[in-house]
């Protein structure tokens, strides 16, 4: 990129590119085995552990005020001088070492020639999310740091793609099921209960009918889209009863305009070339670019770079292609109901 002078005059920020159209529950629950749902994932690249890197959502918003600052050719020494600052301030804010006051993030986003009201106000809000305390700070006993980060993200989400190998989807997990599956790792049972609730509050608010949306033609987009392996569906969680209800639940949750559930038939899922679970998160504004969230034993790895993002979303795309078209869901899940009554 070619600097521009330092005085610049303002200008609309250009929309990321590679962004793919879209993919909603009422009464539904949370993402595996670990706090987002239920899965033990691996990144396509090793990525350092997020306990000795700088808070996921905090760096994720430094890295696109860094995005925009050099799109607008600015020096972060010129960025420090505007907010009556330095430039190892800007330096510390990019890398999501410290947190950007209100009034300086506004003048930043001005300086940087980010005038769309949409996308200031999706970046300030993002920032609002991380100074303010949130509904799940209550629950700082049982939310680990980087699960914090990625219920920050997670509440900007216009869309989330979900590929689940071994468990039933979190935001789509009965109270009971998750209730099961949590026990499996966790003996206290005050502490089961915590770790329960906060699912059930990601399903209240995430998981709003309000939340549904129409593309520019009209036609209703679905918010959450989540693919099952068959297999999953088999993985006896708790008792038969706990079972049956939640294929019931999703059975249900296909009734719901903003949410589109797939089923991948079994032995089929080496066919696509993904062997992990993971989420796409997609926000709220062009300005805010896809997140990939996948979980592991030890903790999480969030990917945000284009480089790291795109694979992830050819593979939603194969795994969609892969699985039984949404219309033969309910079939399908009917069959597991049935299966269950001679197993178990």
């Amino acid at each position: 990129m070619t600097a521009k002078p330092e005085a610049v005059t303002p200008r609309g920020v250009t929309p990321s590119a590679g962004r793919d159209a879209g993919v909603p529950v009422e009464d539904l629950t949370f993402t595996g085995l670990h706090e987002s749902g239920g899965r033990m994932t691996t990144a396509l690249t090793p990525q350092p552990d997020v306990g000795s890197r700088a808070d996921p959502a905090q760096e994720y918003l430094g890295r696109q005020l860094r995005r925009l600052r050099e799109a607008s050719g600015i020096s972060r020494e010129t960025a420090g001088r505007h907010i009556g600052s330095s430039e190892p301030k800007i330096s510390r804010i990019e890398l999501g070492r410290t947190r950007v006051k209100d009034r300086d993030l506004h003048d930043l986003l001005t300086l940087y020639g980010v005038t769309d009201e949409v996308s200031r106000e999706a970046i300030l809000g993002l920032a609002s999310k991380l100074n303010q305390p949130q509904w799940w700070h209550d629950y700082g006993d049982v939310v680990s740091g980087w699960l914090r980060s990625y219920l920050v993200l997670e509440s900007f989400t216009d869309k989330i793609r979900t590929y689940e190998s071994r468990f039933i989807p979190g935001l789509l997990q009965t109270t009971a099921y998750a209730q099961a599956l949590v026990k499996h790792h966790y003996q206290n049972e005050d502490e089961v209960r915590r770790r329960v609730e906060v699912r059930q509050r990601r399903r209240q608010t995430l998981l709003d009918p309000r939340r549904l949306t129409r593309a520019p033609n009209g036609v209703i987009e679905p918010w959450l889209w989540a693919i099952i392996d068959e297999p999953a569906l088999h993985e006896r969680i708790g008792s038969a009863a706990v079972m049956r209800e939640q294929i019931d639940f999703l059975i249900h949750a296909t009734r719901n305009l903003h949410v589109r559930i797939q089923i991948l038939p079994a032995g089929t899922a080496g066919l696509t070339g993904v062997g992990n679970s993971f989420s796409l998160l997609r926000l709220h504004t062009q300005e805010l670019p896809d997140v990939v969230y996948l979980e592991h034993l030890a903790g999480a790895h969030f990917l945000y770079d284009p480089h790291e993002v795109d694979p992830y979303r050819l593979a939603t795309e194969r795994i969609g292609i892969t699985a039984l078209h949404p219309s033969d869901t309910v079939t399908e899940l009917e069959k597991a109901k049935r299966r269950l009554a001679v197993r178990f």
